[in-house]
C-alpha cells in the first residue's frame, strides 16, 4: 500500500471555518445523532482524516453538511477530501443514478427489500442538486379556479386500487409508525405498481392517474423510512415521488412532498434546505391548490419560519394557514371527486393542524396557546393514532413543565406511556428520550422518579426489541 496523502481540502475547511479538530468531530456527532446514527469521534479520528484516511458513508456527508451550515454556503462532499472510492459507493449509485424515474423507482425498491442494500441507500447522503426544478405549463382562463391534483385525477371509478392502497398505508403509518409494514409497502409498489408504470409495447404512456397513485405511495414510503430512522432513505423516495407527480402534472401531489421534505429537513436541523424547500413548496402549488393543500403549505411554512426565530412572519404564514383551514372546513368532504378515498393527499385533517399550530407557537415561547392548541388536537384525533398521540402528549408535558404545572406534565406521560408500546418509530423514541431528560430537574419526586424509572423500562424493552 501506497502512502497516505495529507487531506489539505479538509485542512482548508477547517481553517476557513476556524474550528478545530475537536470541534469538527463534536459537531459530526451531533448531526448523526439526528440520523439515528451513534458516533463516537473525537479529534484523533479528524487527525487521521486530515492525514488522509477516509470515514465509511455516510461520514463524509455529513462533514459537508455540518461545514455548509457553518460556513453559510452549499459544500459538496468531493471538497471535504473524504469522498469514496468508486468501488465503495458503486452499489448505492447504481440505484440512484438511473435517469429514467421508473427504473430508479423499480431500482430503489429492490434495492429497499435487501436489508444490507437499504442501509447502504441511506448511507448515500441526499443533496438538493437531487432535487428537480421542473417548468410547469401556465394556468389560464376558465380552468386556473380549478384545482388540477388527486381529486380531480385518481378517483374511485378511475383507479379504486390504488386510491385504497394509498390509504391502507397512510393509516398503518398513522397508528403505529414507519417501521410497521414498510417493507410491505416497498413489495407492494415493486410487485403491483412498477409494471403499470412501464410503457406499453405499442408505445402508450402511463396515465396520469397511475403516475399520480404511485406519486403517492413513493411519498408514504419516503415518509416511513424517514419515521423508521432511514431519513436519507426517506429522501430518495421522495425525489422519485416529485418525479412521478412531475409526469403527471399534478402539481399539488409535488408540492406536499416538497413540504413534507421541509419538514424532514427541519428535524435534521438542515435549515438551508427547510427554508428553500418550504417555499418552494408555496410557488409550485400556487395557482391550483385547495384550501386543505394551501393550509398544510402554509402550516409547514409557518413551522420552519418559527424555528428560524422569525415571529412576525411565522405568525403570517400561521394565520394564512388558519384561514385555509376555515375555508377548507365550510366545503365539507366532496364525495363526488373521490376526495373521501384519498384524504391523506386531499384532505388536512384538523387533528394534524392544531398539532403543527401547537409547535409554532410553542416554537414562539407562547407555551399557554400551544397547550390549547395541543389539547384541540388531542380532542379531535382518533384513539388508533398511537404515533401522533405518543408525539401529541411529549409536547404538552413540555409546555406544562414550562408552565411550572409538574402535575399535569405527569398525567401526559402516563398517557404517552400508554401508547408508545403499539409504535414503532424513531421519532416515538426520541420523544421518549426527550421526556424523561426534562423530568431529570424532578427525579426526587416520587411520581416523577416513578414514571422516569417506567420510560426507561420501555426504551429498554425498543432497544431489546431491535437486536
Amino acid at each position: 500500500m501506497g502512502r497516505r496523502r495529507p487531506n489539505r481540502q479538509l485542512a482548508a475547511l477547517l481553517a476557513e471555518s476556524g474550528w478545530s479538530a475537536g470541534e469538527l468531530a463534536r459537531a459530526v456527532n451531533a448531526l448523526g445523532t439526528k440520523y439515528g446514527l451513534r458516533l463516537r469521534y473525537d479529534r484523533t479520528a479528524v487527525a487521521h482524516w486530515l492525514e488522509g484516511s477516509r470515514p465509511r458513508p455516510p461520514v463524509p456527508g455529513l462533514v459537508a453538511q455540518v461545514f455548509g451550515r457553518r460556513l453559510g454556503r452549499a459544500v459538496h462532499v468531493g471538497e471535504t477530501g473524504l469522498e469514496s472510492t468508486a468501488a465503495a459507493r458503486g452499489s448505492a449509485d447504481a440505484v440512484l443514478s438511473a435517469g429514467d424515474p421508473v427504473e430508479r423507482l423499480i431500482a430503489l425498491c429492490h434495492a429497499d427489500a435487501d436489508p444490507g442494500r437499504r442501509l447502504a441507500l441511506n448511507r448515500k447522503m441526499f443533496t438538493a442538486a437531487d432535487i428537480p426544478l421542473p417548468v410547469w405549463p401556465q394556468v389560464a382562463g376558465p380552468q386556473a379556479d380549478r384545482p388540477v391534483g388527486m381529486a380531480q385525477q385518481m378517483t374511485p371509478r378511475r383507479d379504486a386500487r390504488l386510491a385504497d392502497m394509498v390509504a391502507v398505508f397512510a393509516d398503518l403509518a398513522e397508528k403505529y409508525g414507519g417501521a410497521h409494514a414498510r417493507s410491505a409497502l416497498g413489495a407492494y409498489i415493486a410487485d403491483d405498481v412498477t409494471p403499470r408504470l412501464v410503457p406499453a409495447p405499442d408505445g402508450g404512456a402511463p396515465e396520469p392517474v397511475v403516475l399520480t397513485g404511485s406519486a403517492c405511495l413513493l411519498h408514504l414510503l419516503g415518509t416511513m423510512a424517514a419515521d423508521a430512522g432511514l431519513p436519507n432513505l426517506g429522501y430518495h423516495c421522495y425525489r422519485s415521488a416529485l418525479d412521478l407527480a412531475h409526469r403527471a402534472g399534478d402539481r399539488n401531489v409535488y408540492a406536499i412532498t416538497l413540504r413534507t421534505m421541509a419538514v424532514l429537513a427541519l428535524r435534521l436541523d438542515d435549515m438551508t434546505r427547510a427554508r428553500q424547500w418550504s417555499q418552494a413548496a408555496l410557488e409550485v402549488a400556487a395557482p391550483t391548490a385547495t384550501p386543505d393543500v394551501r393550509c398544510y403549505l402554509h402550516a409547514g411554512r409557518a413551522a420552519v419560519r418559527a424555528a428560524e426565530g422569525e415571529r412576525r412572519a411565522a405568525l403570517a404564514e400561521l394565520l394564512a394557514a388558519e384561514r385555509s383551514h376555515e375555508t377548507a372546513a365550510g366545503t365539507g368532504p366532496d364525495t363526488a371527486d373521490g376526495a373521501g378515498a384519498l384524504g391523506p393527499f386531499t384532505r388536512y385533517p384538523p387533528a394534524a393542524f392544531h398539532y403543527v399550530r401547537g409547535e409554532v407557537l410553542q416554537a414562539l415561547g407562547d407555551h399557554a396557546q400551544a397547550a390549547t392548541a395541543f389539547q384541540e388536537s388531542l380532542a379531535v384525533r382518533p384513539s388508533a393514532h398511537h404515533i401522533a398521540l405518543v408525539l401529541t402528549h411529549t409536547r404538552l408535558t413540555e409546555t406544562s413543565l414550562a408552565l411550572g404545572e409538574l402535575d399535569g406534565a405527569l398525567e401526559q406521560c402516563r398517557q404517552l406511556c400508554a401508547h408508545y408500546p403499539y409504535t414503532a418509530s424513531r421519532r416515538t423514541v426520541t420523544a421518549l428520550t426527550t421526556v424523561r431528560r426534562s423530568l431529570a430537574p424532578y427525579r426526587r419526586h416520587p411520581q416523577a422518579r416513578q414514571i422516569r424509572d417506567h420510560l426507561a423500562q420501555l426504551m429498554r424493552r425498543t432497544s431489546d426489541a431491535a437486536r
